[in-house]
Protein backbone atom coordinates (compact mmCIF):
# COMPACT_ATOMS: atom_id res chain seq x y z
CA UNK A 1 0.00 0.00 0.00
CA UNK A 2 1.46 3.31 -0.98
CA UNK A 3 2.24 6.16 1.78
CA UNK A 4 3.42 9.57 2.12
CA UNK A 5 7.55 9.45 2.69
CA UNK A 6 8.67 8.69 6.18
CA UNK A 7 11.70 6.69 6.99
CA UNK A 8 10.42 4.85 9.73
CA UNK A 9 6.97 3.43 8.22
CA UNK A 10 8.26 3.50 4.07
CA UNK A 11 10.48 2.26 1.56
CA UNK A 12 11.08 3.40 -1.90
CA UNK A 13 10.32 0.99 -4.68
CA UNK A 14 10.36 2.19 -8.12
CA UNK A 15 9.41 5.62 -7.49
CA UNK A 16 6.72 4.79 -5.02
CA UNK A 17 6.64 5.18 -1.38
CA UNK A 18 5.79 1.78 0.28
CA UNK A 19 4.19 0.94 3.64
CA UNK A 20 6.34 -1.26 5.61
CA UNK A 21 2.63 -2.20 7.87
CA UNK A 22 -0.68 -1.75 7.37
CA UNK A 23 -3.63 -2.77 9.49
CA UNK A 24 -7.55 -3.59 8.13
CA UNK A 25 -9.99 -3.33 10.41
CA UNK A 26 -13.66 -3.49 10.33
CA UNK A 27 -16.83 -6.03 11.54
CA UNK A 28 -17.11 -9.56 10.91
CA UNK A 29 -18.47 -9.84 7.35
CA UNK A 30 -17.53 -6.07 6.16
CA UNK A 31 -14.85 -7.93 3.41
CA UNK A 32 -11.28 -8.37 5.63
CA UNK A 33 -11.32 -11.90 5.13
CA UNK A 34 -12.21 -11.73 1.54
CA UNK A 35 -9.65 -9.18 0.77
CA UNK A 36 -7.14 -11.76 1.57
CA UNK A 37 -9.45 -14.79 -0.01
CA UNK A 38 -9.79 -12.87 -3.27
CA UNK A 39 -5.48 -12.32 -3.44
CA UNK A 40 -4.99 -15.97 -2.59
CA UNK A 41 -7.70 -17.26 -5.27
CA UNK A 42 -5.38 -14.81 -7.34
CA UNK A 43 -2.33 -16.80 -6.64
CA UNK A 44 -3.79 -20.22 -6.76
CA UNK A 45 -4.76 -19.79 -10.24
CA UNK A 46 -2.04 -18.05 -11.77
CA UNK A 47 0.05 -21.05 -10.26
CA UNK A 48 -2.35 -23.88 -11.00
CA UNK A 49 -4.94 -22.79 -13.54
CA UNK A 50 -2.93 -25.10 -16.27
CA UNK A 51 -3.65 -27.96 -14.60
CA UNK A 52 -7.45 -27.76 -14.81
CA UNK A 53 -9.62 -29.49 -16.98
CA UNK A 54 -12.76 -28.93 -18.90
CA UNK A 55 -15.09 -30.47 -16.19
CA UNK A 56 -13.31 -28.59 -13.21
CA UNK A 57 -15.48 -25.64 -12.25
CA UNK A 58 -13.58 -22.23 -11.49
CA UNK A 59 -13.73 -20.60 -8.15
CA UNK A 60 -16.62 -18.35 -9.41
CA UNK A 61 -18.23 -16.58 -6.64
CA UNK A 62 -20.29 -13.13 -8.53
CA UNK A 63 -22.01 -10.56 -5.62
CA UNK A 64 -25.35 -11.84 -5.43
CA UNK A 65 -26.81 -9.29 -3.75
CA UNK A 66 -26.79 -7.36 -6.88
CA UNK A 67 -29.11 -8.52 -9.58
CA UNK A 68 -26.84 -6.89 -12.24
CA UNK A 69 -23.73 -8.18 -10.89
CA UNK A 70 -24.59 -11.73 -10.05
CA UNK A 71 -24.20 -13.41 -13.86
CA UNK A 72 -21.12 -10.91 -14.99
CA UNK A 73 -17.47 -12.19 -14.56
CA UNK A 74 -15.48 -12.02 -11.89
CA UNK A 75 -12.41 -9.68 -12.21
CA UNK A 76 -9.08 -9.61 -9.79
CA UNK A 77 -6.18 -7.27 -10.89
CA UNK A 78 -3.16 -6.90 -9.49
CA UNK A 79 0.03 -4.05 -9.54
CA UNK A 80 3.86 -5.52 -8.35
CA UNK A 81 7.11 -4.93 -8.15
CA UNK A 82 9.55 -7.43 -9.92
CA UNK A 83 13.45 -7.48 -9.53
CA UNK A 84 16.16 -9.53 -11.34
CA UNK A 85 16.20 -10.89 -15.14
CA UNK A 86 12.05 -8.72 -15.69
CA UNK A 87 12.78 -5.74 -12.95
CA UNK A 88 10.11 -3.46 -13.06
CA UNK A 89 6.47 -2.47 -12.34
CA UNK A 90 3.80 -4.79 -13.53
CA UNK A 91 -0.50 -5.14 -14.06
CA UNK A 92 -2.23 -7.72 -14.26
CA UNK A 93 -5.66 -8.91 -14.37
CA UNK A 94 -7.99 -11.56 -15.69
CA UNK A 95 -11.66 -11.85 -15.67
CA UNK A 96 -13.72 -15.22 -15.49
CA UNK A 97 -17.02 -17.25 -15.49
CA UNK A 98 -17.57 -20.67 -13.94
CA UNK A 99 -16.43 -22.45 -17.01
CA UNK A 100 -14.27 -20.36 -18.77
CA UNK A 101 -11.77 -17.36 -18.45
CA UNK A 102 -13.46 -14.20 -20.15
CA UNK A 103 -10.07 -11.66 -20.34
CA UNK A 104 -6.47 -11.56 -19.26
CA UNK A 105 -3.93 -9.14 -19.96
CA UNK A 106 -0.38 -8.60 -18.44
CA UNK A 107 1.32 -5.13 -18.75
CA UNK A 108 4.69 -3.55 -18.14
CA UNK A 109 4.79 0.11 -16.76
CA UNK A 110 7.53 1.96 -17.37
CA UNK A 111 9.18 4.85 -14.72
CA UNK A 112 7.65 7.81 -17.06
CA UNK A 113 4.19 5.69 -17.17
CA UNK A 114 4.65 4.22 -20.39
CA UNK A 115 2.90 0.61 -21.04
CA UNK A 116 3.98 -1.94 -23.03
CA UNK A 117 0.93 -4.75 -23.53
CA UNK A 118 2.51 -8.71 -22.81
CA UNK A 119 -0.25 -10.44 -23.23
CA UNK A 120 -3.88 -8.72 -24.28
CA UNK A 121 -6.85 -11.71 -23.89
CA UNK A 122 -10.59 -11.63 -24.86
CA UNK A 123 -11.84 -15.04 -24.57
CA UNK A 124 -9.72 -17.31 -26.62
CA UNK A 125 -8.03 -14.45 -29.06
CA UNK A 126 -4.59 -14.09 -27.88
CA UNK A 127 -2.12 -11.49 -28.49
CA UNK A 128 1.57 -11.28 -27.49
CA UNK A 129 3.95 -8.74 -27.17
CA UNK A 130 7.88 -9.14 -28.02
CA UNK A 131 8.63 -10.68 -24.45
CA UNK A 132 6.29 -13.65 -25.22
CA UNK A 133 7.95 -13.93 -28.32
CA UNK A 134 8.84 -17.94 -27.05
CA UNK A 135 5.39 -18.67 -26.28
CA UNK A 136 3.31 -17.88 -29.44
CA UNK A 137 3.70 -21.15 -30.33
CA UNK A 138 0.76 -21.77 -27.19
CA UNK A 139 -1.48 -19.41 -28.21
CA UNK A 140 -3.59 -22.32 -30.24
CA UNK A 141 -2.97 -24.48 -27.09
CA UNK A 142 -4.64 -22.43 -24.17
CA UNK A 143 -8.02 -24.08 -22.77
CA UNK A 144 -10.48 -21.65 -22.35
CA UNK A 145 -10.32 -22.46 -17.84
CA UNK A 146 -6.85 -22.03 -18.08
CA UNK A 147 -4.64 -18.86 -18.13
CA UNK A 148 -2.35 -18.18 -20.53
CA UNK A 149 0.28 -16.57 -17.92
CA UNK A 150 -0.05 -20.58 -15.72
CA UNK A 151 0.48 -22.26 -19.17
CA UNK A 152 2.97 -20.20 -20.56
CA UNK A 153 5.42 -20.61 -17.49
CA UNK A 154 4.37 -24.59 -17.72
CA UNK A 155 5.93 -24.67 -21.24
CA UNK A 156 9.05 -22.77 -19.38
CA UNK A 157 8.47 -19.54 -21.60
CA UNK A 158 10.92 -17.53 -19.45
CA UNK A 159 8.74 -14.60 -19.12
CA UNK A 160 6.22 -16.54 -18.03
CA UNK A 161 8.50 -18.51 -15.87
CA UNK A 162 9.76 -15.34 -14.13
CA UNK A 163 6.51 -13.94 -13.73
CA UNK A 164 4.82 -16.93 -12.16
CA UNK A 165 7.79 -17.32 -9.64
CA UNK A 166 7.96 -13.68 -8.96
CA UNK A 167 4.23 -13.73 -7.93
CA UNK A 168 4.85 -17.37 -6.08
CA UNK A 169 7.43 -16.43 -4.10
CA UNK A 170 6.62 -12.79 -2.88
CA UNK A 171 3.46 -13.80 -0.99
CA UNK A 172 2.55 -15.31 1.97
CA UNK A 173 -0.72 -15.38 3.06
CA UNK A 174 -1.67 -17.30 6.20
CA UNK A 175 -5.46 -17.04 6.66
CA UNK A 176 -8.14 -20.15 8.22
CA UNK A 177 -7.96 -22.74 5.11
CA UNK A 178 -3.87 -22.22 5.45
CA UNK A 179 -3.27 -22.42 9.11
CA UNK A 180 -1.89 -25.81 9.67
CA UNK A 181 -0.24 -25.67 6.15
CA UNK A 182 2.28 -23.05 7.62
CA UNK A 183 2.53 -24.57 10.99
CA UNK A 184 3.83 -27.30 9.22
CA UNK A 185 5.70 -25.29 7.10
CA UNK A 186 7.65 -23.74 10.90
CA UNK A 187 8.03 -26.57 11.87
CA UNK A 188 10.12 -28.38 8.75
CA UNK A 189 12.37 -24.99 8.96
CA UNK A 190 12.73 -25.22 12.88
CA UNK A 191 13.92 -29.28 12.07
CA UNK A 192 16.14 -28.40 8.40
CA UNK A 193 17.59 -24.78 9.03
CA UNK A 194 19.49 -24.35 11.74
CA UNK A 195 18.91 -20.15 11.11
CA UNK A 196 15.75 -20.39 11.58
CA UNK A 197 15.39 -22.81 14.40
CA UNK A 198 17.90 -20.20 16.48
CA UNK A 199 15.59 -17.21 15.25
CA UNK A 200 12.21 -19.20 16.26
CA UNK A 201 13.66 -20.06 19.70
CA UNK A 202 14.68 -16.38 20.24
CA UNK A 203 11.78 -14.82 19.69
CA UNK A 204 9.84 -16.83 21.54
CA UNK A 205 12.52 -16.56 25.06
CA UNK A 206 11.58 -12.47 24.36
CA UNK A 207 7.64 -12.88 23.76
CA UNK A 208 8.18 -14.87 27.30
CA UNK A 209 6.19 -18.20 26.83
CA UNK A 210 9.19 -19.84 29.46
CA UNK A 211 10.66 -22.33 26.54
CA UNK A 212 14.54 -22.42 27.35
CA UNK A 213 14.99 -25.07 23.92
CA UNK A 214 12.96 -27.51 21.71
CA UNK A 215 13.88 -29.76 18.71
CA UNK A 216 11.69 -31.65 16.55
CA UNK A 217 11.88 -35.61 16.16
CA UNK A 218 10.21 -38.01 14.11
CA UNK A 219 7.05 -39.83 16.17
CA UNK A 220 4.13 -41.92 15.62
CA UNK A 221 0.49 -40.95 15.24
CA UNK A 222 -2.55 -43.04 14.73
CA UNK A 223 -4.74 -42.27 11.80
CA UNK A 224 -7.86 -43.38 11.57
CA UNK A 225 -9.41 -44.32 8.21
CA UNK A 226 -13.03 -44.60 6.95
CA UNK A 227 -14.36 -46.62 4.73
CA UNK A 228 -18.29 -47.20 3.21
CA UNK A 229 -18.51 -50.81 2.51
CA UNK A 230 -22.15 -51.69 1.77
CA UNK A 231 -23.96 -48.67 2.91
CA UNK A 232 -21.98 -49.06 6.69
CA UNK A 233 -19.26 -47.22 7.78
CA UNK A 234 -16.22 -48.52 9.14
CA UNK A 235 -12.57 -46.93 10.74
CA UNK A 236 -9.54 -48.75 11.13
CA UNK A 237 -6.22 -47.45 12.34
CA UNK A 238 -3.10 -47.66 11.40
CA UNK A 239 0.49 -45.79 12.19
CA UNK A 240 1.89 -43.22 10.71
CA UNK A 241 4.80 -40.63 11.34
CA UNK A 242 5.52 -37.33 11.49
CA UNK A 243 7.40 -34.66 12.43
CA UNK A 244 6.88 -32.88 15.28
CA UNK A 245 7.75 -29.79 17.63
CA UNK A 246 9.20 -30.15 21.27
CA UNK A 247 9.90 -27.54 24.04
CA UNK A 248 11.77 -27.44 27.11
CA UNK A 249 10.00 -25.76 30.22
CA UNK A 250 12.44 -25.73 33.34
CA UNK A 251 11.99 -27.86 36.71
CA UNK A 252 12.32 -25.93 40.00
CA UNK A 253 12.56 -26.77 43.32
CA UNK A 254 10.70 -25.06 46.62
CA UNK A 255 13.61 -22.65 46.94
CA UNK A 256 13.14 -21.41 43.10
CA UNK A 257 16.22 -23.30 42.04
CA UNK A 258 16.54 -24.96 38.46
CA UNK A 259 16.71 -28.65 38.96
CA UNK A 260 16.15 -29.80 35.40
CA UNK A 261 13.54 -29.69 32.62
CA UNK A 262 10.75 -31.03 30.78
CA UNK A 263 9.34 -31.40 27.39
CA UNK A 264 6.00 -30.81 26.17
CA UNK A 265 4.61 -31.41 22.28
CA UNK A 266 3.48 -28.17 20.45
CA UNK A 267 0.22 -29.51 20.37
CA UNK A 268 0.15 -29.58 24.19
CA UNK A 269 1.38 -25.99 24.84
CA UNK A 270 -1.37 -23.27 25.33
CA UNK A 271 -3.36 -22.20 22.00
CA UNK A 272 -1.40 -18.41 22.01
CA UNK A 273 1.59 -20.37 21.73
CA UNK A 274 0.60 -22.48 18.93
CA UNK A 275 -0.82 -19.73 17.17
CA UNK A 276 2.22 -17.39 17.87
CA UNK A 277 4.77 -20.43 17.03
CA UNK A 278 3.33 -21.74 13.75
CA UNK A 279 3.43 -18.09 12.25
CA UNK A 280 6.73 -17.58 13.29
CA UNK A 281 7.71 -19.41 10.11
CA UNK A 282 6.41 -17.43 7.69
CA UNK A 283 7.27 -14.25 9.49
CA UNK A 284 11.20 -15.06 9.34
CA UNK A 285 10.96 -16.17 6.10
CA UNK A 286 8.89 -13.07 5.07
CA UNK A 287 11.44 -10.80 6.77
CA UNK A 288 14.89 -12.91 5.45
CA UNK A 289 13.37 -12.85 1.76
CA UNK A 290 11.70 -9.41 0.98
CA UNK A 291 8.73 -11.05 0.50
CA UNK A 292 4.64 -9.68 1.46
CA UNK A 293 2.94 -11.32 3.94
CA UNK A 294 -0.63 -11.40 4.82
CA UNK A 295 -2.19 -12.69 7.80
CA UNK A 296 -6.16 -12.54 8.54
CA UNK A 297 -7.60 -11.92 12.35
CA UNK A 298 -4.00 -11.30 13.09
CA UNK A 299 -4.84 -10.87 16.98
CA UNK A 300 -6.73 -14.35 17.33
CA UNK A 301 -5.53 -15.97 20.43
CA UNK A 302 -2.75 -13.24 20.92
CA UNK A 303 -1.70 -11.52 23.42
CA UNK A 304 -1.59 -7.16 22.26
CA UNK A 305 1.98 -7.03 23.19
CA UNK A 306 2.61 -10.40 20.92
CA UNK A 307 0.83 -8.60 17.65
CA UNK A 308 2.60 -5.49 18.59
CA UNK A 309 5.90 -7.36 18.59
CA UNK A 310 5.32 -8.99 15.73
CA UNK A 311 4.34 -5.34 13.97
CA UNK A 312 7.62 -4.19 14.91
CA UNK A 313 10.02 -7.02 13.92
CA UNK A 314 8.59 -5.41 10.34
CA UNK A 315 8.80 -1.69 11.72
CA UNK A 316 12.73 -2.42 12.15
CA UNK A 317 15.44 -1.36 10.02
CA UNK A 318 17.91 -3.66 12.28
CA UNK A 319 15.02 -6.78 11.44
CA UNK A 320 13.27 -5.85 8.66
CA UNK A 321 16.68 -5.38 5.94
CA UNK A 322 15.25 -6.01 2.95
CA UNK A 323 11.58 -3.99 2.80
CA UNK A 324 9.24 -6.95 3.83
CA UNK A 325 5.79 -5.58 4.32
CA UNK A 326 2.91 -7.43 6.60
CA UNK A 327 -0.38 -6.70 6.15
CA UNK A 328 -3.15 -7.98 8.29
CA UNK A 329 -6.79 -7.82 9.28
CA UNK A 330 -7.41 -7.04 13.15
CA UNK A 331 -9.98 -6.21 15.68
CA UNK A 332 -7.15 -5.58 18.21
CA UNK A 333 -7.59 -1.54 18.77
CA UNK A 334 -4.53 -1.27 21.21
CA UNK A 335 -2.53 -1.16 17.50
CA UNK A 336 -4.62 2.58 17.25
CA UNK A 337 -3.49 3.86 20.39
CA UNK A 338 -0.04 3.75 19.19
CA UNK A 339 -0.36 7.20 17.82
CA UNK A 340 2.77 8.21 17.56
CA UNK A 341 4.09 5.32 16.28
CA UNK A 342 2.51 4.83 13.30
CA UNK A 343 1.68 6.59 9.87
CA UNK A 344 -2.57 7.48 9.95
CA UNK A 345 -1.94 5.82 6.79
CA UNK A 346 -1.28 2.25 7.85
CA UNK A 347 -4.91 2.20 8.96
CA UNK A 348 -7.53 0.74 7.02
CA UNK A 349 -10.77 0.05 7.27
CA UNK A 350 -13.79 -1.96 5.61
CA UNK A 351 -17.14 -1.73 6.04
CA UNK A 352 -20.28 -2.46 3.93
CA UNK A 353 -23.23 -0.03 2.71
CA UNK A 354 -26.95 -0.92 2.77
CA UNK A 355 -26.83 -3.16 -0.20
CA UNK A 356 -24.31 -4.89 1.29
CA UNK A 357 -21.20 -3.41 -0.99
CA UNK A 358 -18.26 -3.41 0.52
CA UNK A 359 -15.82 -0.76 0.35
CA UNK A 360 -11.81 -0.26 1.51
CA UNK A 361 -10.44 3.28 2.81
CA UNK A 362 -8.26 4.43 4.55
CA UNK A 363 -7.84 6.47 7.87
CA UNK A 364 -5.75 9.18 5.85
CA UNK A 365 -8.75 10.28 4.21
CA UNK A 366 -10.29 11.84 7.16
CA UNK A 367 -9.22 15.76 8.75
CA UNK A 368 -8.20 14.74 12.15
CA UNK A 369 -6.08 16.25 14.74
CA UNK A 370 -2.69 15.03 15.45
CA UNK A 371 -3.45 14.71 18.76
CA UNK A 372 -6.35 12.26 18.74
CA UNK A 373 -6.86 9.10 20.29
CA UNK A 374 -7.40 7.12 17.20
CA UNK A 375 -9.03 4.15 18.98
CA UNK A 376 -11.34 6.09 21.17
CA UNK A 377 -12.56 7.72 18.20
CA UNK A 378 -12.57 4.13 15.79
CA UNK A 379 -14.84 3.04 18.82
CA UNK A 380 -17.35 6.01 19.15
CA UNK A 381 -17.92 5.37 15.28
CA UNK A 382 -15.58 8.04 14.17
CA UNK A 383 -14.92 6.25 11.33
CA UNK A 384 -17.69 3.82 10.30
CA UNK A 385 -16.50 0.09 10.01
CA UNK A 386 -18.37 -1.02 13.04
CA UNK A 387 -20.99 -3.41 13.61
CA UNK A 388 -24.64 -1.80 13.96
CA UNK A 389 -26.05 -4.12 17.30
CA UNK A 390 -29.13 -3.61 17.88
CA UNK A 391 -29.75 -3.80 21.93
CA UNK A 392 -31.80 -6.81 23.53
CA UNK A 393 -35.02 -5.79 24.17
CA UNK A 394 -35.82 -6.49 27.99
Amino acid sequence: MVARKNDAHTFESKGENLLKTSFIYGPNASGKSSFLEALTNLRQAILFSANNTETDPLPYTPFLASEESKDKPVFFELVFTVVGTLEGVYRYNFSFLRDRMVAENLTKISATGTEENYISRKEQEITLGKAFEDAKVLIGKVRKETLFLSVAAQFNSRTGLDILNALKDSLNIISGITYMRYQNFTVKMFKDDSEYKEHILQYLKMADFCISGGHAEEVDVNRVDIKDGQGEFSASKRIAKRIALFFQHSVYDKENQKTGSFKLPLDMESVGTQRFTSVLGPIIDTLKNGKVLLIDEFDSSLHPLLTKFIVDLFESSETNKHNAQLIVTTHDTSLLSYRDDFLKDQFWFTDKDEFGSAKLFSLAEFTIRNDTEFAKKYLEGRFGALPFINPVKK
